[in-house]
């Protein structure tokens, strides 16, 4: 009879661990599940477009609501209660603004930068829009075109002579600081 090749050997048991390892631990949690690349932060949330669309109609309607009480204020309005109305209107447009922001654009502070500038520009349009609306309304358009052959920038004037300068540019900064500061407590607490 011929044996197989190769030779077969009985199996032998396999010696015991030794007394020194210990039987193995179940895995401990690390870092939460996140979703992405293995190896970077989470994702932030928040939409940077969302942001910057609502931050573009919301400063939008807000310059022409502006500009349209300047036109229906403008015969009974002093200079001290156009500057006051400009002021207020600066912070409650950064309130309003920002707030929306930070909401839709989470806590990502670069989603706060366009709706901040767009506040700004609010403000700023605003005051020059409402100018307009009052040389069309007191005057007519042969005033209006009067005005755009001769001096094209006197709505802009009207904005920093008007409110003199300390006080247009206290707009401006109210309106964008103050965007931008409502959208990070709105955002950081999403």
């Amino acid at each position: 009879m011929s044996q197989p090749w190769p030779p077969q050997q009985p199996m032998q048991p396999m010696p015991p661990a030794p007394p020194s390892m210990q039987p193995m631990q179940p895995m401990q949690p690390g870092y939460p599940y996140h979703p992405g690349p293995p190896g970077f932060p989470p994702q932030r949330r928040g939409s940077g477009v969302k942001a910057f669309l609502f931050g573009w109609l919301i400063s939008g309607a807000g310059a022409t609501v502006f500009a349209v009480l300047l036109l229906a204020s403008y015969e009974d309005l002093s200079k001290v209660g156009l500057r006051i109305m400009y002021v207020v209107f600066a912070l409650g447009l950064a309130l309003l603004v920002g707030g929306v922001a930070g909401k839709v654009g989470g806590p990502n502070p670069a989603a706060y930068v366009v709706p901040a500038l767009f506040a700004m520009l609010a403000v700023f349009l605003g005051t020059t829009n409402g100018f307009v609306f009052v040389i069309l309304n007191a005057g007519g358009s042969e005033v209006f075109e009067s005005m755009m052959e001769n001096d094209p920038g006197a709505p802009a004037e009207f904005w920093w002579k008007g409110l003199k300068g300390g006080i247009a540019l206290l707009g401006l900064a109210a309106a964008g600081g103050g965007t931008f500061g409502m959208a990070s407590l709105v955002g950081r607490r999403r």
